[in-house]
């Protein structure tokens, strides 16, 4: 079976990056007049974390079409992503540029949801000297549920769980998934929650990746978790089958293989397969909402160390650290390592 050919904002939206990032460039490139084309290959390369080259985009979407309320939520996304991953002295020039762009994308369109999420979260997450206000982020939570019931509700989990509040997070993402069902967002929104409990409800888990693949078999995130599950569950056969069947769907991204090998890792279950795994992930790009290849250094230079070969383990790990040297784990691991 071969991926199902999509539209470019198809392949956007349903996080397909690398093969988006392949059908967009080119028009681009060839049309630099092309103000949705630029618009959607900056969604794509935020995506895959090429925050310079999604400025550029957006910047030229925005410079062609400044009357387009999605333009300007675009050009606040990438500046609010730049601004995390900033020093200090250029943090805030960016931060309030950011807000800038997604003020001026709400006001052209009060009900881009986009742009009220990202208010929102700014609202939640700056100092008050940038204006950070929590009574106003759900204000802002509020009007987005009057736009669109099913992301109010998950606008309200994602303010739950930076606080914090695991019960309110699963209890508002529950509402979501019952008020659309077929809303791919809130089932994943469910299926993260339990995915990040230290003790994880398998059966739910199990439920949710069926409901996922019911909707779009083409992304991976349903047979992500059901390899976890079966990795968890030692269900070998079963796990087999669903890698096998999940890179006949989507052979850009194979999250799934790194998945069961994480879950292998922590359980100390099959190295060898583990570790041919995550070779098989590090062997073509990443998709970009998916882990990082950084992200499976790490896991390759846990499972080296389990194997009692550190030097390499430390290898793997300066590897890692190249790629994202904002990886906390990575640089306590590799601490540890050189310091034995």
């Amino acid at each position: 079976m071969v991926p199902p050919v999509l539209t470019p904002v198809q392949l956007v939206e349903a996080g397909h990056d690398l093969r988006a990032k392949a059908a967009l460039t080119p028009v681009v490139e060839a049309d630099p007049t092309n103000d949705n084309a630029a618009w959607l290959l900056s969604k794509t390369l935020i995506g895959l974390g090429d925050l310079e080259g999604a400025l550029k985009y957006a910047e030229r979407a925005v410079s062609l079409a400044g009357d387009n309320a999605a333009y300007h939520v675009q050009l606040g996304a990438v500046l609010g992503r730049m601004a995390e991953k900033a020093s200090i002295f250029k943090q805030l020039g960016l931060a309030r540029r950011a807000k800038r762009e997604l003020d001026a994308g709400v006001a052209l369109d009060p009900r881009n949801l986009d742009g009220l999420m990202g208010v929102m979260l700014y609202y939640f997450s700056a100092p008050s000297f940038l204006g950070g206000d929590k009574a106003k982020a759900a204000e802002f939570a509020a009007r987005i549920a009057a736009v669109d019931p099913v992301r109010g509700w998950l606008a309200r989990a994602s303010l739950a769980r930076e606080q914090k509040d695991a019960a309110a997070e699963l209890d508002f993402s529950l509402r979501a998934a019952a008020e659309d069902p077929g809303n791919f967002d809130a089932q994943t929104a469910v299926a993260d929650y339990y995915l990040a409990q230290p003790e994880p409800d398998y059966s739910k888990l199990e439920e949710t990746g069926c409901k996922l693949l019911e909707i779009d078999p083409g992304r991976p995130d349903g047979w992500r978790i059901l390899a976890e599950v079966h990795a968890a569950s030692y269900c070998w056969t079963q796990l087999a089958q669903v890698l096998e069947t999940s890179e006949r769907f989507n052979p850009d991204d194979l999250s799934p293989y790194y998945a069961a090998a994480a879950a292998m890792l922590r359980r100390e279950e099959r190295m060898s397969v583990a570790r041919e795994y995550l070779e098989k992930y590090l062997g073509q790009p990443s998709e970009g909402s998916q882990p990082s290849h950084a992200m499976a250094r790490w896991q390759f230079a846990t499972l080296l160390e389990k194997e009692r070969l550190p030097d390499e383990a430390v290898a793997q790990l300066d590897l890692a650290l190249q790629e994202d040297p904002t990886l906390e784990v990575a640089k306590k691991d590799l601490k540890r390592l050189r310091g034995k």
